[in-house]
């Protein structure tokens, strides 16, 4: 007892000696580590077996204080002062604690350890920390007042990052009801004398008075944080003129709170987004002694924060405001504010106003005619942008985070095209394409996660067994049940729930922080590998590889291509009428049937006639050609491409990535035998036969032979989704062995639900978000399915899920921008193939099959993927090569790059 009590006393000494120090400004590092020590004993003491609380002190009193003081420890900081590794041991530190704190204890560390994470530019951590906090559960009924509010607030502050605007409003709308119900008359100006005269009466009204004001001062600080980012939305929605009376409404409020500069800097974004630019300067102007070095000595107000958080956002709407201003020498004085900005971001790192300033740059550079400095800037704003979002969030964050940036992306593009900079358009090509799924494969294919780096939390295995991942089994679960009953008004609702769920999962992966700055295209590694190519595996065809990555404007295609001497050329390809009638031909074919499948050979379409002629050429003269292509021009049957009127693909293997900066991550250089794993499905869940199935599987077994099969081939009532989901899971590869997956089966497309495109299996279907979350031992995966390949455009449920609050009563179809990968192939790709083969289209069984045997023939023969699938491609053009035959197998498409 003696023991406790002493430590008792030094502990809350220590703790009043920190927080002394620290409202004094003065350092506490030292006291901070003897809190720390002090704590760890005390709770030692309080947990020790068999022994009752001593006295009053609990050891949730203890971890609170405790995790009170790592919160700030880390948050008064300057940023950058400490490493990403040090904030994440300092952050590891305090879990220690988390077990012996209340609910409301730790809800509010996590919602200040999220308030820090979106501080710092990592809004996909903060969003992962707000879904924790919001699983805990509800406290007691009079909570006491949290120094972050509510949480609906914190979660609309991360999706407001995320620029998901619409969802903002609609989070924020109910909780605004509660607030002007509780506040008729908005928040409370403290600097009004009446407002704080009626506060003060409330608050000797019966012994619940002060603690009624007390929540009555919290509830108006979370109302003015929800009309600030409430403007915020509805500025970013174009609507300038509303977002500007609803800071004008906050002005009284941010001047209450010693921070006018915060109102003065968001009317002036909304002053410049209606062209009022005499209006911006006037407010830049009432905002500048803040900012341009009055009281300098002081470090520790609030002022002092906003000074350092806020002061890259002032030097880029002045430099802004120069620009649009268009005075004499405006670039001048437009540079001499990027400068500053600059200066700003280094003491403060912030990627998305480092983006702001580098664009800024790069237009006074253009205006004085100084093309090198406006591409270097262009690169570098290319290259932030990228770390604003450096993750996969989703199909709805991915796409408003595009959305929301691609007039920058394509205003460099231009200038790229205008100047003839290849490096500089295949930098933001790659950004404007599917860039969160080389994130993924970055990750996939390091073994970052397995180093001592890495938390626990951070494995595959435990990633998968989350309670989220448990709630996805059991929605498909009672999904199948549903489709078998013929329920299909609920199976709809389970399959929109089974999205959410798989869209929460990927959202907030602690394995994406391991991502860090992978860039998005580098000319010397990919330079490297297209020179390696023809030595590094055995198998390839003789030959160069160049890689060309493609994208689709109205009237034209842009083209980069990559040369294994490190060249990197680009070009432009106007297309004529009949061209774009060809195309727009094609895809209404698709779309409604029946289709001229093989498109080169009906319409008479060259490969010259969408891309550069000598980029053609160049094509047509090489081994291998790695091919990213962009909108209409996925759904294009590449392996039967012409030029000349010959096929392309009888000299050249073709393999399909999603954008150049894969292409390394996909590399594959098979080793050891081939050993092949057969899945054949001999019956649909509805009963219909497919005899062609079972006799594709025996007859491959029977060529295979025992020694070159992982299993015995799988058909008839075998062929279940608990088999494939198994084998889907069945590990990391060996390395000693290239293990090969062939489904033989029906494959559904979902053209509009992104996860929903699946394979089928003889009692239902395995879709492309089960794929998306395995981790198999195969490399190369044959998807004997039609439509496979084919990408989703659009998400009819609008892509909600990342977080715990509900989606939308009637949610609004997301058209996906980008190119975004979420074909069955990628889902594939992320579940550990280097090599798919798949058709984004129909095809007959009987030559899809004859193909498949063909490429193991091959394969099992020594030729690399890329090279069997143009061998066998080349075994089908030999017995029939018109049009009407290439039909029935054009859509048989390599995906993968070696």
């Amino acid at each position: 007892m003696t023991e406790f009590h002493n430590l008792a006393t030094d502990f809350f000494e220590v703790q009043a000696q920190y927080w002394q120090a620290a409202d004094a400004g003065q350092p506490t590092g030292g006291l901070f580590q003897q809190l720390t020590l002090l704590g760890r004993r005390l709770l030692t003491v309080l947990g020790r077996p068999g022994g009752a609380t001593p006295g009053p002190v609990k050891a949730s009193d203890v971890a609170g204080i405790l995790l009170d003081v790592h919160g700030r420890e880390l948050t008064t900081h300057p940023s950058g002062a400490r490493t990403y590794r040090q904030v994440e041991e300092l952050w590891a530190a305090a879990e220690e604690f988390t077990s012996h704190a209340t609910p409301d204890q730790l809800r509010n560390f996590l919602a200040g350890k999220a308030q820090y994470e979106l501080q710092e530019g990592r809004a996909s951590e903060a969003l992962a920390l707000v879904d924790r906090a919001t699983h805990l559960p509800d406290g007691p009924a009079l909570p006491p007042p949290s120094p972050y509010g509510d949480l609906r607030v914190l979660h609309a502050e991360v999706l407001h990052r995320l620029h998901d605007q619409e969802t903002v409003l609609e989070v924020l709308a109910p909780l605004e009801t509660e607030l002007a119900a509780l506040l008729p008359d908005g928040p409370i100006d403290e600097t009004d004398p009446e407002a704080m005269r009626l506060l003060s009466a409330r608050s000797g009204h019966g012994d619940d008075g002060p603690a009624t004001a007390a929540r009555l001062l919290q509830a108006s600080t979370v109302y003015m944080r929800l009309l600030d980012v409430k403007a915020g939305a509805l500025r970013d929605t174009g609507r300038p003129e509303a977002a500007e009376r609803a800071f004008v409404r906050c002005m009284p409020l941010y001047t209450a709170s010693g921070l006018t500069e915060v109102g003065l800097l968001q009317r002036a974004r909304c002053a410049l987004d209606r062209d009022a630019v005499a209006e911006a300067h006037r407010l830049l102007e009432l905002a500048a002694p803040l900012f341009d070095g009055a009281d300098a000595g002081d470090r520790t107000s609030m002022r002092a924060h906003l000074r350092l958080v806020r002061g890259a956002a002032y030097c880029r709407l002045r430099a802004e405001a120069a620009r649009l201003g268009n005075g004499d020498g405006w670039w001048k004085e437009s540079l001499r504010w990027c400068d500053r900005g600059e200066r700003c971001t280094a003491d403060h790192p912030d990627d998305l106003l480092a983006a702001g300033l580098h664009a800024e740059r790069a237009r006074a550079h253009r205006a004085t005619g100084d093309q090198t400095g406006a591409v270097r800037a262009y690169r570098q704003m290319a290259l932030a942008l990228d770390r604003v979002l450096r993750v996969p969030l989703g199909h709805r964050f991915d796409t408003l985070h595009l959305r929301f940036h691609q007039p920058l992306f394509k205003e460099v593009q231009a200038f790229a095209e205008e100047t003839g900079d290849a490096q500089l358009c295949a930098v933001v090509t790659d950004l404007l394409k599917a860039r969160a799924f080389s994130a993924r494969l970055s990750l996939l294919r390091s073994e970052a996660w397995r180093t001592p780096a890495a938390s626990a939390d951070t494995t595959g295995r435990d990633v998968r067994n989350g309670p989220d991942h448990g709630a996805f089994t059991e929605v498909s679960r009672r999904l199948a049940s549903a489709e078998r009953r013929g329920a299909w008004k609920e199976a709809d609702r389970l399959r929109v729930e089974r999205a959410g769920l798989l869209t929460k999962i990927r959202a907030i992966d602690p394995r994406w922080r391991l991502i860090r700055d992978d860039p998005p295209f580098d000319l010397d590694r990919l330079s490297h590998f297209l020179a390696a190519y023809g030595t590094a595996a055995t198998g390839g065809n003789p030959g160069p590889c160049v890689a060309l990555s493609l994208y689709e404007r109205p009237d034209s295609v842009l083209a980069v291509l990559a040369t294994p001497d490190g060249g990197l050329h680009m070009g432009t390809r106007r297309l004529d009428n009949r061209v774009l009638s060809a195309l727009e031909a094609h895809q209404r074919e698709l779309q409604e049937g029946p289709a001229l499948l093989d498109f080169w050979g009906h319409r008479g379409i060259g490969l010259a006639d969408l891309i550069p002629p000598a980029f053609a050429d160049k094509i047509a003269d090489s081994g291998t050609c790695l091919l990213a292509p962009h909108g209409r021009l996925h759904t294009l049957p590449w392996t039967v491409a012409r030029h000349h009127g010959h096929h392309v693909i009888r000299r050249t293997a073709i393999g399909i990535v999603p954008n150049l900066s894969c292409v390394p991550l996909l590399d594959h250089r098979p080793a050891g035998r081939v050993r092949a794993t057969l899945l054949g499905v001999t019956r649909q869940p509805e009963g219909k036969e497919l005899p062609e199935a079972g006799r594709a599987v025996r007859s491959l077994a029977e060529y295979l032979g025992a020694h070159r099969l992982r299993e015995d081939p799988i058909t008839g009532h075998h062929a279940t989704v608990a088999t494939l989901r198994d084998l889907l899971n069945s590990g990391p590869p060996d390395r000693s062995i290239t293990d090969v997956l062939h489904i033989v089966t029906h494959g559904l497309a979902a053209p509009g639900a992104p996860f929903d495109a699946g394979v089928q299996l003889i009692d239902g279907v395995l879709e492309a978000g089960e794929v998306l979350m395995s981790r198999m031992c195969f490399q190369e995966v044959l998807l004997t399915a039609c439509s496979t390949g084919l990408r989703a455009t659009a998400d009819h449920s609008g892509g909600h899920g990342a977080l715990e609050f509900p989606a939308p009563l009637t949610p609004r179809p997301l058209e996906l921008a980008g190119d975004v990968a979420n074909a069955l192939v990628h889902a594939f790709h992320e579940a550990g193939a280097a090599f798919v083969l798949a058709s984004p289209f129909p095809m007959r069984s009987r030559l899809a099959t004859h193909h498949c045997a063909e490429w193991i023939v091959h394969r099992c023969h020594g030729s690399a993927p890329l090279e069997a699938a143009r061998r066998a491609a080349v075994a089908l053009l030999d017995e029939d090569d018109s049009p009407e035959q290439t039909d029935k197998w054009a859509g048989i498409t390599a995906y993968g790059a070696r």
